[in-house]
């Protein structure tokens, strides 16, 4: 599973043949590692850049989801660490066993599976989480943490991520987290993501659920309004994106259940080297 989730730069080289950049040309491997070098010495010139990640990985994510547009991945990447910087309770900069008990709710897993357009996909049900002994901003830390076990895999970076965001049991609690603070920050951070795509699938539903998008829709751009895909128990709408193959029963799928108890422990096997990573978040302009 770690295997299917992490390459070096030699195996992404491997499995990133046929890309194309924002002008249309397809490129090399040596074009690649051009556009990495000289995004690279951008970063390295930079004041407060140069104190986060400089490594392949991290800068291929955001070369990714700007097309191979250098000058552009550079913005992408001022506007990101602009947001660490603003909001530094928002961004994990520890790793995962500092937030074993919040993790072990079972509320959250990486499935090992792909959806028909190779995205990652992360089940999120929101009746699970923990309302009462946790707050948005550490949600958004734990987040962090789970998407950091693929964002350095190549085959991410190329395709993005499917969310499927499970609305049963989501409850009051979880509603008065929906401020318009706390969505203002929520909706700069989708926005500011290195995602090359991420889609939200939601998925069954509540009798807040319509209040709900109600209270956020205005302070999201088209951008993040086009990442909604509203499937409530609709399951063939569902699949149209996430073959049924990989979906348990409950999802309309004839798959196995989702093991949230070996995916945290995938996470939590890996609390060295996502800790050594996200310990880069915690910059300043200083």
């Amino acid at each position: 599973f770690l295997d299917y989730f992490w390459c070096d730069f030699e195996c992404f080289i491997m499995c990133t043949n046929g890309i194309t950049d924002f002008s249309g040309k397809v490129l090399s491997d040596e074009d690649i590692k051009n556009r990495v070098r000289d995004l690279r010495k951008l970063v390295l010139e930079h004041d407060i850049l140069k104190k986060v990640r400089t490594e392949d990985p991290y800068l291929l994510r955001f070369l990714y989801c700007t097309e191979f547009d250098v000058a552009l991945s550079l913005k992408k990447m001022e506007d990101f660490t602009e947001l660490m910087i603003e909001y530094p309770e928002w961004f994990a900069t520890t790793s995962p066993l500092s937030k074993k008990k919040q993790i072990e709710v079972n509320d959250k897993a990486m499935l090992k599976e792909r959806d028909k357009k190779g995205r990652a996909i992360l089940v999120v049900r929101l009746g699970k989480m923990d309302a009462i002994n946790s707050n948005p901003a550490e949600q958004s830390k734990i987040l962090d943490m789970w998407l950091e076990t693929i964002m350095d895999d190549p085959i991410t970076q190329a395709n993005g991520l499917s969310a499927i965001v499970d609305m049963n049991g989501y409850s009051w609690r979880l509603f008065r987290w929906f401020t318009p603070a706390n969505m203002k920050f929520i909706a700069k951070k989708m926005d500011r993501y290195p995602f090359k795509e991420l889609l939200l699938h939601i998925v069954n539903t509540s009798f807040l659920l319509s209040a709900t998008i109600k209270l956020i829709w205005p302070f999201l751009n088209d951008k993040i309004k086009n990442m909604f895909k509203f499937h409530f128990d609709n399951w063939p709408s569902l699949h149209e994106y996430i073959n049924p193959d990989v979906l348990p029963t409950e999802y309309g799928g004839n798959g196995p259940d989702i093991d949230f108890e070996k995916s945290i422990q995938v996470l939590l096997d890996q609390d060295a080297s996502i800790g050594a990573r996200l310990i880069y978040q915690r910059v300043s302009r200083n």
